[in-house]
């Protein structure tokens, strides 16, 4: 009896975990161009590099490294940027961590 009841208590859980109104509360990740102009971005790039900056918020929020492109392009050698995405990682609006990707020559 017993056993049943967590069962169901855990299904109920996952449940209301897996709708699509609290997967942005408990977990995202996404990715989205931080420039939408290609006119001119050609088709072969042949460098990329990325840099993050992580966060943990509880009462307090402490933030550390960098994500800046040209922090990023500087230290992957990149002279031109051609474009950049930025990636999010978040898990219950406490841990979150931001990724600029960036590619160029």
């Amino acid at each position: 009896m017993i056993v049943i009841t967590r069962l169901k208590g855990f299904v109920l859980a996952a449940a209301v975990a897996l709708t699509p109104g609290c997967i942005g509360i408990l977990y995202r990740h996404t990715t989205e161009p931080l420039d939408e102009n290609f006119r001119k971005t050609p088709a072969g790039v042949t460098k990329s590099g990325h840099g993050d900056v992580k966060e943990i918020r509880y009462y307090a929020s402490v933030t550390w490294d960098t994500n800046g492109i040209g922090d990023i392009a500087k230290a992957n050698g990149i002279n031109t940027v051609y474009y950049a995405d930025l990636e999010t990682l978040s898990v219950l609006g406490i841990w979150t961590q931001r990724t600029v990707h960036i590619y160029g020559e």
